[in-house]
């Protein structure tokens, strides 16, 4: 029999290069103070990922009528650009909302290295990885997504009003140029 597969059968990691070192510098003493078992802010911003939205594939066609008839035909266009670019990853809102700023921090940073560099290398940021596990835990797949360039990220709903507690969460969309499949 063959199993449907579990949504939580994936792994996404930024890897230690991903935070800028000035941001690592700034927020690891608020991620000690929490005594939490993280030994870094990488280490606390993966443990945070709480879902990925894989880009979908949009295979356009070349329509040609023949007769009262449309027929279609494949764009001729090879399977990269034909792939939404866009990664949408879900966070864990963290007490005192520092997840959120410390990718506001990781934003800002970044800006601030395109607009006041001219090296190529800081035009994006570096690469992340989301691997497809099998059904026994095994690492079947894994996507490199290379030349990365934030797009947006979600707002924050503040309410004095709210009493209820509730698992909050905030969306990053990033948009890579390449992938590499290992």
């Amino acid at each position: 029999m063959v199993l449907n597969n579990l949504p939580q059968m994936f792994t996404f990691y930024f890897p230690s290069n991903f935070w800028y070192k000035e941001v690592v510098g700034r927020w690891t003493p608020m991620v000690e103070r929490m005594k939490l078992p993280y030994e870094s802010v990488e280490d606390f911003m993966n443990a945070q990922v709480q879902a990925v939205k894989f880009p979908a594939m949009n295979m356009e066609l070349a329509l040609q009528q023949r007769g009262q008839y449309d027929i279609a035909y494949p764009s001729g266009k090879e399977l990269e650009p034909l792939i939404d670019k866009t990664i949408t990853i879900t966070m864990k809102l963290t007490e005192s909302y520092l997840s959120y700023w410390i990718w506001w921090d990781q934003i800002d940073t970044y800006l601030h290295y395109v607009n006041n560099h001219k090296d190529k290398k800081n035009c994006w940021m570096e690469p992340v990885k989301l691997g497809f596990l099998t059904d026994s835990g095994i690492q079947l797949i894994e996507f490199t997504f290379k030349d990365i360039t934030p797009t947006n990220t979600s707002e924050l709903n503040l309410s004095y009003a709210a009493t209820v507690a509730q698992y909050n969460t905030f969306t990053i969309n990033l948009r890579y140029n390449y992938f590499d499949i290992d």
